[in-house]
């Protein structure tokens, strides 16, 4: 049952029976949700929560407002490193990628199985006319730099922190096994963007050993998978570009920068700075905080990352010093600093483009019934 809200302009739509009878039918989305309970539990039961509230109560909230502003110049970073990634397919001005950047976090903050990545790229397909699944490989391609660069702040940390030490440290903090953290960080990131870099300079090999695995298919489908790969690796032509690709690698080091300078400032609304031994020391801190709670954010976890975020983030300032119920504050009022405003400015401007959350529930449903992403429109018109 949908129930749409017709008091309003342009028609929002609330998900109600359907949206839960979705998240029902996939299994990835209760993987996901068990994973966030356990992580959540994790970070509670060695926590006294009527400090973590004190903590909470006190802090100086009126920092946290600079905080948002910095989260969103990294966004505005973002947006100009996808723009660079998008020019080959096409050039597509910052005021046109911005509200897309928008909607595609507010939609990985809302729906299950990270499907704001197919939600950005549909959403701009449709906008733009471009191809989605060479969009898709834009995507992945950010993906992969943000983990290479978010490992190589670890790598740079080493000569300030003892960082071994503190991956160790962390595992035993937060129960995981040291080694299964490691490879959980860096294996994906490395193995794919061996991947990408393949497909961008061998792609009719690829697409050859693409070919040899969808041949048990029918010709049909096997056809339009085949068509689906050739799209997907025109969108990694970016990698091809060396001057390009330095500048990718430079706006995502500026990314990581911006949003290492907001954990900064929430981190000072939270007194931190005393624990961690002053304002230098605490740029370092937060620097290791922002690589492994988004490096976390790789596990399995229900919408937006809740679970590992706030239990890795808090997990490495207790490591570095900080007191364990002002950690967990901390990253809780961090995490919500970063989903809410960017989650609301995703709604906003959906709202005012005639979209709807019933969409992307559909989108969803649609890719679990295994639909490619050029066979669903996500704003306008009906899926055919």
């Amino acid at each position: 049952m949908l129930i749409p809200c017709s008091a309003c302009g342009p028609p929002l739509i609330l998900v109600t029976v359907s949206v839960g009878r979705a998240a029902l039918l996939d299994r990835r989305f209760w993987l996901g949700l068990g994973a966030s309970a356990f992580f959540i539990l994790l970070l509670l039961w060695r926590i006294d929560l009527r400090d973590t509230a004190q903590a909470l109560i006190a802090a100086n909230y009126y920092l946290v407002l600079p905080a948002i502003g910095l989260y969103f110049l990294a966004l505005f970073f973002r947006t100009i490193r996808w723009g660079v990634m998008l020019r080959p397919l096409k050039e597509i001005g910052f005021g046109r990628l911005f509200p897309v950047m928008s909607v595609g976090y507010m939609a990985n903050n809302l729906l299950p199985v990270r499907l704001g990545e197919l939600v950005r790229s549909y959403y701009l397909g449709e906008r733009e006319g471009v191809s989605k699944s060479a969009t898709l490989a834009t995507i992945a391609i950010e993906r992969v730099l943000d983990g290479v660069v978010l490992l190589l702040f670890l790598v740079v940390l080493s000569v300030a922190l003892p960082v071994s030490g503190l991956v160790r440290d962390l595992a035993e903090d937060t129960g995981v096994p040291w080694a299964l953290m490691v490879g959980i960080a860096t294996l994906p990131f490395v193995v794919a963007l061996g991947l990408l870099v393949l497909g961008a300079f061998r792609p009719k090999a690829v697409l050859g050993w693409l070919q040899v695995a969808f041949s048990p298919l029918p010709q049909g489908i096997r056809g339009k998978l085949s068509d689906l790969a050739a799209l997907f690796f025109s969108g990694l032509a970016v990698l091809r570009d060396p001057r390009r690709f330095a500048a990718l690698a430079l706006l995502t080091v500026a990314v990581w920068l911006g949003e290492m300078a907001m954990y900064f400032a929430v981190g000072l609304a939270f007194g931190l700075t005393d624990y961690l031994g002053g304002a230098g020391s605490m740029l370092a801190a937060m620097l290791a905080v922002t690589a492994t709670s988004n490096l976390a954010t790789s596990l399995p976890s229900s919408q937006g990352g809740i679970g590992p975020f706030e239990l890795f983030a808090a997990g490495t300032l207790v490591v570095l010093g900080a007191p364990r119920e002002a950690a967990t504050a901390y990253a809780v009022a961090l995490h919500v600093a970063l989903l809410v405003p960017v989650t609301l400015l995703g709604l906003a401007y959906l709202w005012s483009g005639k979209g709807s959350l019933v969409q992307m529930v559909r989108l969803g449903a649609t890719r679990r019934r295994g639909a490619t992403s050029e066979d669903v429109p996500l704003a306008g018109g009906e899926a055919p």
